[in-house]
């Protein structure tokens, strides 16, 4: 027989039941609308670029009091760059880090911002990027690529990193087997000096110096030293051919599907992240040029700039002519 007793306590049992499920549905929901963001690049753990990325997801995480978490896969895990901005656009990686002369692969006049020897300092590249110009191709890239870039970081001027001999006049180059990115803009300048542009991704541009496949490489100092190009290479010509940007860019079809606060905080977090990579930039170029002649014994030589510039004058004009981004260069030079 049941008893009024026994039928209070089954009452409350599942009136209890009934509560904590209460309280834990919102919990259950707030479990649910958690998002973890990709953002993949090229560089090893090392590089400032990671840095960056890591300053990027401890701020999203603290302005998401946790319910965003960018995962950093870094070391060309997911590819190299190209490969990465290719995902980016195409929605299969939520973000990666490109830059401009990458980017030109989908919108031609972005290479424009990487031509050898356009800036005067770096106040000139700064205003460059994060003005009208820099937002102008961002949106461009935006509409025409599915890439949304977030930020405008600086990845250095580029050195030229050689197995036999040094560059000291632009004649020097002539013949030479050069790994580049895979960039118009870096294939157009290295041709126009008379080297051999070897696009090779940077997972294996030490074995392309290694084995002889190339004569040279050009980079950023970190880079060289990160990817320890001292043990393949002898000579540093800080030729400083190019001052290049460099971007997180999220799938904008990914970006479109945030709410307005959670797009805030993201690109909050960007700008946050450039304020630091900034700063640290031309200290951490340093220290690694330091490294680069002190424990990797690299020879460094520091030619005449002026004759290579001259070399490559008419390239700028001629690039953007045919890039159709002679507005952008002209809208450069006047800044």
């Amino acid at each position: 027989m049941t008893t009024k007793h026994t039928i209070d306590r089954r009452s409350l049992v599942a009136g209890g039941a009934a509560a904590m499920s209460a309280l834990a549905a919102p919990n259950l929901v707030r479990a649910q609308s958690k998002r973890t963001i990709r953002l993949a690049h090229h560089l090893p753990i090392q590089s400032e670029q990671h840095a960056a990325a890591e300053i990027f997801a401890k701020k999203v995480a603290e302005a998401s009091k946790g319910a965003i978490t960018i995962q950093v896969l870094p070391a060309a895990q997911m590819g190299g760059q190209r490969e990465i901005i290719e995902s980016v656009s195409i929605g299969t990686l939520d973000m990666g880090f490109g830059e401009s002369g990458l980017y030109a692969n989908y919108v031609p006049e972005f290479g424009v911002v990487a031509l050898p020897y356009l800036y005067r300092d770096f106040d000139h590249w700064k205003r460059t990027v994060d003005g009208e110009v820099g937002a102008s191709l961002a949106s461009s890239l935006d509409k025409k690529a599915n890439v949304r870039i977030v930020n405008w970081m600086v990845t250095g001027y580029r050195y030229t990193y050689l197995r036999g001999k040094p560059i000291t006049q632009p004649a020097d180059f002539k013949g030479l087997k050069v790994r580049l990115p895979e960039a118009p803009v870096f294939v157009k300048t290295f041709s126009t000096l008379g080297a051999i542009p070897t696009p090779i991704p940077a997972p294996e541009m030490y074995a392309a110096l290694q084995t002889g496949v190339v004569d040279a490489m050009e980079g950023t100092a970190e880079v060289a030293y990160t990817f320890k190009i001292y043990d393949v290479t002898k000579y540093l010509s800080m030729t400083r051919h190019i001052l290049l940007d460099g971007s997180f860019a999220i799938s904008s079809s990914l970006f479109g599907k945030l709410s307005k606060p959670e797009q805030e905080l993201i690109l909050k977090a960007a700008q946050d992240a450039v304020v630091e990579q900034r700063a640290q930039h031309f200290e951490r170029e340093k220290a690694s040029l330091a490294k680069l002649t002190g424990e990797g014994k690299m020879q460094l030589n520091e030619p005449n700039l002026k004759p290579f510039a001259e070399a490559l004058a008419k390239l700028q004009d001629e690039f953007a002519a045919a890039s159709k981004g002679t507005a952008v260069l002209d809208a450069i030079r006047k800044l």
